[in-house]
């Protein structure tokens, strides 16, 4: 039916289909638009290169590590996303910040290991390359795209080996040789 103003009017005794719509889960409460590009499968790729490891013991410490990533450390940073922004690595998320000026040579380098091209095409350069630690050890290393709010993880410093600390760092590191994606992958 046409009003007068030649819009379609939509009756009164139409029901309401969004009412309708019911959804088993809360949603997110966080307001956070943040999300998550996980369309890369290598980020879970392990390397040993130059000093540096993100392999693992065996496929039980793989389940413990992946099992941590997406029970606690992608929900937290969803849900707290504004205030780790805010922040910048102080605060109360000391561990997620910009990588660090110079730290940012190896991790470029730790990338275009794992994903096997170039990324120095000003693509992750700066404060868009960032770590992300909730947990005392793991920490995920992802690029920060500012214009559509989104996330995508380029690696997983299993071992926060990029920014080491004597407290936490173990010297037995570079005996692992377990990598899911070549145990698991193509």
């Amino acid at each position: 039916m046409m009003g007068k103003s030649g819009r379609k009017r939509i009756g009164k005794n139409k029901k309401d289909v969004s009412k309708n719509v019911q959804r088993g889960t809360d949603p997110n409460t966080s307001e956070s638009p943040l999300t998550f590009d996980l369309s890369n499968k290598d980020w879970l790729r392990s390397i040993s290169k130059k000093g540096y490891t993100n392999k693992l013991k065996d496929e039980t410490m793989f389940a413990t590590y992946i099992f941590e990533l997406f029970h606690k450390v992608i929900p937290v940073i969803q849900e707290n996303w504004k205030s780790i922004i805010k922040s910048g690595g102080t605060g109360a998320w000391p561990h997620c910040h910009p990588i660090a000026e110079d730290k940012l040579d190896e991790v470029v380098t730790i990338i275009e290991n794992i994903h096997g091209h170039k990324f120095s095409d000003g693509k992750v350069a700066g404060p868009s390359l960032w770590q992300f630690g909730i947990t005392q050890n793991i920490r995920l290393i992802a690029i920060r795209d500012y214009t559509n709010n989104c996330l995508t993880p380029v690696f997983v410093d299993y071992h926060h080996l990029i920014h080491e600390s004597e407290h936490h760092n173990q010297a037995d590191y570079n005996r692992y040789d377990f990598c899911p994606y070549c145990e698991y992958g193509e």
